[in-house]
């Protein structure tokens, strides 16, 4: 059993973390030939397929937030799967609240969402970062209307909202 001493997990990368009804989640269908590959990392649309971020993508791209389904059994990840299907059909949210990893930086309630778009270190293209200069290596982007509402957790999950 695990114990929380100073505080509670900030959420489940990729999921909706307030009241459902007040996120604008919609389903687009999955490139198959590049599909996203991670909960939580944003996603973009070509040709009306999703598809994930690529290296010097301009943040104008970006669609939206691939949410994690529930539920959901894995073998991988108790909390649901690790990685969306390579086919069908992905929940995207659009507007509302989502947790997600923090890659490199320290957030505040208010920062501005920044995610990779050429990798570099340990980065890799579609990390959360604080900075468009992250510590980590690479270069980022500012994402338009998505904003950290507060600190991240011990473990680097923290909450945006986006597009509010």
């Amino acid at each position: 059993m695990v114990a929380f001493v100073t505080r509670m997990p900030a959420g489940v990368v990729g999921a909706i973390s307030r009241d459902i009804h007040d996120a604008t989640v919609v389903p687009e269908i999955i490139d198959s030939a590049n599909p996203p590959t991670r909960y939580g990392s944003p996603v973009k649309l070509v040709s009306g397929k999703l598809q994930p971020l690529a290296s010097g993508d301009a943040a104008t791209v970006i669609h939206g937030w691939p949410v994690r389904a529930y539920p959901i059994q894995s073998t991988t990840d108790g909390l649901g799967a690790a990685a969306p299907l390579a086919r069908g059909m992905l929940d995207t949210l659009r507007r509302g609240f989502m947790a997600v990893q923090l890659a490199a930086g320290t957030a505040a309630k208010k920062g501005q969402v920044y995610v990779v778009t050429t990798a570099g270190g340990a980065l890799v293209v579609g990390d959360v970062v604080t900075s468009a200069s992250p510590a980590g290596g690479g270069t980022a982007v500012a994402v338009a209307g998505a904003y950290f509402t507060g600190p991240a957790d011990p473990g680097g999950i923290i909450e945006i909202e986006f597009n509010l």
